[in-house]
């Protein structure tokens, strides 16, 4: 699955006014502040593994050995905050299919995920514009530059 949205022009400011899905980042850019100072070591990562058609969300099962933090070690808060980020990936899609989604990704443990930011590809005023949340049956990776998409690949867990 691949969504995305330019409100004004495919080259938009940091804001992103009225683009329809800012919000997710501005919402994973909340669970980077939360986080310690070895937390956000951990998360930060240089650069975003890029666009290569289907292979940009290639799954590989992996439960550990990801890139950054593992939501297994976060604090409950902390925890709920990526839960809300979820959700906020969700959202644009009809219920049921929001509560399957979310089905595969708990079948494959939440506590399994892991959350990265890129700090070579950040935005003003925001640690990273780029994002994703992988774990062994779960993909989402964020881009918010020149304007937001994202690429998000769910399965049964294998």
């Amino acid at each position: 699955l691949v969504y995305g949205h330019a409100a004004k022009s495919l080259k938009e400011e940091a804001d992103h006014k009225d683009n329809a899905y800012w919000y997710q980042a501005v919402r994973a850019n909340e669970v980077y502040q939360i986080l310690d100072g070895k937390q956000r070591k951990v998360t930060l990562c240089d650069t975003s593994r890029g666009e290569h058609g289907n292979k940009t969300i290639e799954l590989t099962g992996k439960k550990t050995g990801l890139d950054s933090i593992c939501v297994g070690d976060m604090s409950g808060d902390q925890k709920g905050h990526v839960r809300k980020v979820l959700g906020d990936l969700l959202a644009p899609f009809r219920r049921k299919v929001s509560a399957e989604a979310l089905k595969l990704v708990e079948a494959g443990g939440f506590d399994n995920i892991h959350m990265a930011f890129y700090q070579k590809e950040k935005l003003e005023r925001m640690k990273s514009g780029m994002w994703q949340l992988e774990g062994p049956n779960m993909i989402c990776y964020f881009r918010g530059k020149p304007h937001v998409y994202a690429w998000m690949h769910l399965r049964k867990s294998v």
